[in-house]
């Protein structure tokens, strides 16, 4: 590793002796730095609060070679003797030693040590991609260490990721310190395998599990497919915008609750904790958080377990204002829950993809038969993990939790929220179709008009408040939910907020989501009238200014009704004979008008109520082994009305299930994929990404989707 430099106020840094490179202080932002080094003047100027405010823990010393009275508390002073220096570099060598985090500490000592490997992997430190003009610019391109570091575990110097043991074991240890569990596991293929670890852990046929529909899909496998259980549904909403909201207060309600067991297991309903597990999302895709402290006293005295899905955050308890939705913060007693939190690291923390991390708090379960001790989660663990694991996947999850210890995580992140609130106000200012999903008043005033440093820190600003127009979601209790204040979620025109109810010309966000990436710009998500950008710490007030003038323009193409060959040429190239002659305005009228003929605004809110739920005949474990089998057929989804779905279907993203295996084909769920159908025909280059529906290509060129249903 190459040896961190010294930072040093302007008049001091020619007076240091040392080996290491010196910097002026306005030359760095400290994460390259060892050490700091002040004038006296300067540790009056406020850098001194500045670097505590950093979180590094960086040493300070003040250089003086005469005395001087009421210095500040600081490591040390120097006076420009050597040994002065000597006190210096001892202070920037331990600072070194100890800013790694366990297994990259380890991990980067391993390959400096240059071994020579008989063992995997095959590539062996890249030279065999070497031998080969297209490996070379592949080894090039990624660059030496990335090879170096991918490495075999048959030498056990870097320890065992799969049974825990030596550095691997340390650095999930201190993962769970810094994230406040009692245990943390690291998963290197993504929260999809994370969610299956916990259900597969927990979960047998027969078992009751009580399960959020807006759950993702890995949920149902883990849970419903691989391990059996049986569902209880907890219904959940949708806005018009398109927007996933979270469940109806009046499903935390036990009488209510044991009604659903009647329907489903009736011998069960009186049982005093009748679900083995909860399957909560603690945040949707679309930034609805839920408040962990009201779950877990609504229902978890009927719960062995509560698994809170945390893909879309993880960050929550490093913001005060979402600290108390974070279910790693609860105080528990015996009478409590066990918690299972799983986080996509990989979404909006500091992770390559796939990383992801379960972490476990039950310690206050010890000694029950509810608990689920480590042999048997990590029995679960070793069954969807490989025997191949990824070094570098596994030190970036180390390093994710080293960034967010103490003082460091929660500045990150209060920069982040500072950024997405101006960004929100930014909009506003430049943007009059466009709108930031935010209560348009608080305590009698424009949102924006609050100062931005009170809108970080108090939660009534980012509320859905029941009843409240703005947000279009019903059926929520005070303070049950809020917007994540890291998710930039925007609306485009097509829906009357005070109504709900469809305008007479709309902006799909379809639409403005091609023309964004047309020019170089990636929103995570669109659906209807929404569109999702997600913020981290990495965003910037240059980064973030690009945006909103990217919407600007895209709203002034609007009212120009510009040449769509000028807006989208991608789209319009690729379908010059569809799109020939079309303005802007002319193709968001034509997608506006098939949502308005299909109401599918109302399909997609729907498909999510118990009213219109398909009907479940068969356990989804018992569909998916006869579509193993083969006892199916392909059926057009215009003919699968009352047929039995043998396979999972839906949209991606956002990757929710809208007809489980075992469920029956009809209703909204189906009337959603035929408007679906439409739109594919109706609009190329407009396509969503479908699973568990095939789309084919009749003999007159019109696609239809198809479906497996059991025979």
């Amino acid at each position: 590793m190459k040896s961190l430099k010294i930072a040093a106020s302007h008049d001091v840094a020619a007076l240091l002796s040392t080996h290491r490179e010196v910097v002026t202080l306005d030359e760095t932002d400290f994460t390259d730095v060892a050490a700091v080094v002040i004038s006296v003047a300067d540790s009056r100027s406020g850098i001194l609060a500045l670097l505590k405010r950093s979180g590094f823990n960086l040493p300070v010393f003040i250089f003086s070679e005469t005395a001087v009275d009421g210095l500040p508390a600081v490591t040390g002073v120097i006076a420009g003797k050597a040994q002065d220096f000597l006190e210096l570099e001892t202070a920037a060598s331990g600072y070194e030693e100890d800013l790694l985090p366990p297994f990259f500490n380890t991990l980067t000592k391993y390959v400096a040590m240059g071994n020579s490997t008989f063992a995997c992997p095959g590539h062996q430190h890249g030279k065999f991609f070497k031998k080969h003009p297209a490996g070379r610019q592949f080894y090039d391109f990624f660059g030496e260490n990335v090879f170096r570091a991918d490495m075999c575990n048959a030498d056990v110097k870097l320890g065992d990721l799969l049974i825990h043991e030596g550095s691997a074991k340390h650095a999930q240890k201190f993962a769970a310190k810094v994230f406040h569990a009692d245990k943390t596991y690291f998963v290197l293929n993504g929260t999809s395998a994370a969610n299956k670890v916990v259900t597969n852990a927990l979960l047998t046929r027969g078992d009751l599990v009580l399960f959020d529909r807006n759950n993702h899909k890995s949920n149902h496998h883990g849970a419903l497919i691989q391990a059996g259980a049986t569902p209880v549904y907890l219904e959940a909403s949708r806005n018009p915008f398109g927007f996933i909201g979270g469940i109806d207060a009046h499903c935390f309600d036990e009488k209510y609750l044991r009604e659903l067991i009647t329907e489903v297991a009736p011998e069960r309903a009186q049982e005093a904790r009748p679900f083995r597990l909860a399957v909560i999302q603690l945040g949707t895709y679309d930034g609805t958080i839920y408040n962990a402290r009201q779950v877990v006293d609504n229902i978890g005295h009927l719960c062995d377990y509560i698994l809170f899905d945390s893909a879309w955050v993880g960050y929550e308890q490093f913001i005060p204002m979402m600290a108390d939705c974070s279910p790693l913060l609860l105080e528990l007693n015996e009478n409590d829950p066990g918690i299972f939190v799983t986080q996509s690291v990989h979404k909006q923390q500091a992770g390559f993809s796939q990383t992801s991390q379960i972490h476990k708090k039950d310690n206050h379960l010890r000694g029950q038969a509810r608990f689920c001790p480590h042999k048997r989660l990590n029995n679960a663990f070793m069954l969807h993990a490989s025997t191949s694991p990824f070094y570098p996947l596994f030190a970036a999850l180390d390093v994710n939790a080293k960034i967010h210890e103490g003082e460091s995580g929660r500045r990150l992140w209060a920069e982040c929220v500072a950024l997405g609130i101006e960004a929100r106000k930014a909009i506003i200012a430049n943007c009059k179709m466009i709108k930031p999903f935010i209560p348009p008043e608080v305590a009698g005033r424009p949102w924006q008009d609050h100062p931005t440093e009170k809108i970080a820190q108090e939660r009534r600003f980012f509320s859905f408040e029941p009843g409240e127009r703005w947000h279009g979601f019903e059926g929520y209790a005070k303070d049950e939910y809020f917007v994540d204040p890291c998710k930039l979620l925007l609306t485009t025109p097509g829906i009357d907020p005070e109504t709900g109810r469809y305008t007479e010309f709309g902006v799909p966000a379809a639409i403005l989501a091609n023309y964004l990436r047309e020019n170089g710009i990636v929103p995570e998500k669109s659906d209807l009238n929404s569109i999702l950008f997600l913020l981290t710490p990495a965003e910037s007030h240059e980064k973030l200014a690009q945006l909103v003038a990217m919407l600007a323009q895209f709203e002034q193409h609007i009212e120009d009704d510009t040449p769509l060959a000028d807006v989208l040429p991608t789209i319009y190239q690729k379908y010059p004979v569809r799109y020939k002659g079309y303005t802007l305005r002319q193709l968001c009228q034509e997608m506006h008008d098939l949502y308005v003929s299909f109401e599918v605004k109302e399909l997609q809110k729907a498909m999510f109520r118990k009213e219109s739920l398909p009907a479940v005949v068969v356990n989804p474990q018992d569909a998916n082994i006869e579509f193993i089998r083969g006892n199916v057929e392909l059926v057009r989804l215009s003919e699968s009305e009352g047929r039995i779905a043998a396979e999972g279907a839906l949209p991606y993203p956002p990757g929710v299930l809208c007809v489980v295996p075992g469920e029956v084909w009809g209703g909204a769920a189906l009337r959603y994929f035929l408007a679906l159908e439409e739109g594919v025909n109706m609009l190329p280059g407009f396509s969503p990404e479908l699973q568990g529906v095939y789309s084919e290509t009749d003999s007159d060129g019109i696609k239809r989707l198809y479906g497996y249903m059991l025979k």
